[in-house]
């Protein structure tokens, strides 16, 4: 800095700044204007898969619902199933719908109960609890969605740092 004076004003120096200003501040692991078209942004397409496994998960809720209270009884009379049958639907129907709004909102606790769900409904099926309404094909479904959701947050959380 330096110091210089008008004249015929007052003894109080005019401070003059002669350096160079500080250079902008850079978001770690944000993606510059030139390559954000190239990159592909992983946060975003986890989100998205969340969001979009959050749809299919409220949909499979509520048809538990529809059995539960007797809307869809062409899929099973829920008084008739045996006690096994009736609590795992029972708890699928309020489950996955919990799991489908933390997905909706993109919150850990929702990933983590989604994990819940779809685990305890593969080793349901896997184990012939009988009260698995997945077959073989939900299974597969399933482990691929899983399979899906760690490599999409592996990549998201890669991108971060």
């Amino acid at each position: 800095m330096k110091e210089t004076a008008r004249h015929g004003e007052g003894t109080e120096p005019i401070r003059a700044i002669d350096h160079a200003p500080m250079p902008a501040i850079r978001m770690i692991g944000a993606a510059t204007t030139t390559d954000r078209s190239a990159r592909v942004r992983w946060t975003m397409v986890l989100v998205w898969f969340m969001r979009t496994m959050a749809v299919a998960w409220i949909a499979k809720g509520l048809l538990g619902w529809t059995i539960v209270l007797g809307i869809n009884s062409g899929v099973a009379e829920f008084i008739e199933l045996p006690a096994l049958a009736q609590g795992m639907i029972g708890f699928f129907a309020v489950a996955d719908l919990m799991a489908a709004v933390g997905l909706w909102l993109a919150a850990p606790w929702g990933g983590v109960l989604w994990l819940i769900c779809a685990a305890t409904e593969v080793m349901a099926a896997t184990l012939g609890a009988g009260a698995s309404m997945a077959g073989a094909f939900g299974v597969i479904l399933d482990l691929g969605l899983i399979a899906a959701y760690f490599a999409l947050s592996w990549l998201a959380a890669n991108e971060r740092v």
